[in-house]
């Protein structure tokens, strides 16, 4: 099972509005060149979703990195298991109908 990493991408734009990813920043810190990318359209990801796709090549191994135009955020696969969904709080009655202001 893979999970979204969610990466900071330096990146080149240029005046045509075309990005070229230059570097990722991994969740613990640890900086990533990428020698070669290449845009391959949207795209599926096998962690979470799909979004425009780059096929960058990091340390001689081609690895997809994700943006969703959505959200503003660039996205790689990772593994293990994600964070589990936060457990709903029950019910709770916000206003008490029986509830009457104390006389002054």
């Amino acid at each position: 099972m893979s999970r979204p990493v969610f990466v900071c991408v330096l990146l080149e734009m240029g005046a045509s509005g075309a990005r070229h990813p230059l570097r990722i920043t991994w969740e613990d810190g640890v900086y990533y060149e990428i020698t070669h990318s290449n845009f391959v359209g949207r795209r599926a990801a096998r962690s979470a979703g799909s979004g425009e796709c780059w096929i960058c090549r990091i340390a001689d191994k081609d690895v997809p990195l994700y943006y969703s135009p959505l959200t503003g955020r660039w996205w790689m696969d990772g593994k293990g298991d994600g964070e589990p969904a936060p457990t709903p709080e029950p019910y709770r009655r916000v206003k008490d109908r029986n509830y009457t202001p104390p006389e002054k």
